[in-house]
């Protein structure tokens, strides 16, 4: 079994399997036994999954509070349960001439911090079980609304019962509610019919791999071609060399005196260049270990 210490891989996930099971393939593939992904993507969706290997899925979530970019094909007239094509049909209603929806009033409506009920069938979890378990028995649980932000939104018609979405937004945002919102204001409803996931923070797909491509490879060409260490998706991220006796300090949990700036989140190697993990440097200089990978 190889040993992928501080790795990751960038998949572009196809429509039709779930995280999950894109995980479980990879991890066969590799041999690897300790694996995670940051924000899942639902069975219809696809797009750009993150994969960490061993101590490197300490930072998944690091990645799941990163702003997402989507794009999607929204089915105007329809209605679902599941606010996808995945889901029973609920209701069907005419679609009005797009040509005469004023198309900058919606993003404008859409844009900014806005309230969204969380979809019934969502990953959230309710007294330990996931929403979409109560959903498939026909369960209703009440969920609060929460704010989310839509950083950017553009709408275009793509033919007369479909609109185009590309949007930025906050992350706990579910495109699938944004659409359903949407449809609600034309008045005839809507649902996802396709779904692609196109960044991460700053991390875009173009840069992934497509899921079957990398299946057909063999381990040596994933090692050598896709695999790259976690601390290049934070090249944003400022960073900081550590002598030995100041790393010894952070690899006990204890803060140490920086001639640093604060920062929320700073990279922290040792002088030999070797990524040790992510700390944060307060506003009296002084840097606190936050996620350490060795």
């Amino acid at each position: 079994m190889i040993e992928l210490k501080q790795s990751c891989l960038l998949i572009n996930k196809p429509s039709g399997i779930s995280s999950n099971n894109t995980l479980k393939k990879i991890k066969k593939k590799l041999n690897q036994k300790k694996a995670g992904f940051s924000g899942t993507l639902d069975p219809l969706a696809s797009g750009l999954l993150l994969i960490f290997f061993n101590k490197a899925t300490k930072l998944c979530s690091s990645f799941l509070n990163s702003d997402k970019s989507y794009n999607a094909l929204i089915r105007l007239g329809v209605t679902s349960a599941s606010g996808d094509l995945d889901g029973e049909i609920v209701k069907k209603l005419p679609v009005p001439n797009l040509s005469d929806i004023n198309i900058k009033k919606l993003e404008e409506k859409f844009s900014g911090i806005i309230e969204q009920t969380p979809p019934m069938y969502s990953a959230l979890k309710y007294k330990g079980i996931r929403m979409y378990e109560y959903a498939r028995k026909g369960i209703e649980i009440e969920r609060p609304k929460r704010n989310v932000t839509i950083n950017n939104i553009a709408l275009s018609i793509h033919d007369e019962t479909h609109f185009l979405l590309k949007v930025n937004c906050s992350k706990g945002t579910y495109i699938r509610s944004l659409a359903e919102a949407i449809g609600e204001e034309i008045g005839c409803g809507a649902l996802v019919a396709n779904l692609q996931r196109t960044k991460i923070g700053e991390i875009d797909i173009s840069n992934a791999v497509n899921l079957e491509n990398l299946l057909s490879c063999t381990t040596e060409e994933i090692v050598n071609k896709y695999l790259i260490n976690v601390d290049l998706l934070l090249k944003n991220i400022p960073s900081c060399k550590l002598l030995e006796t100041d790393l010894k300090k952070i690899l006990n949990g204890d803060k140490i005196k920086i001639n640093k700036k604060a920062s929320k989140v700073v990279k922290i190697y040792d002088s030999y260049n070797m990524f040790i993990g992510v700390g944060e440097i307060n506003v009296n200089g002084e840097l606190l270990p936050k996620k350490i990978l060795v």
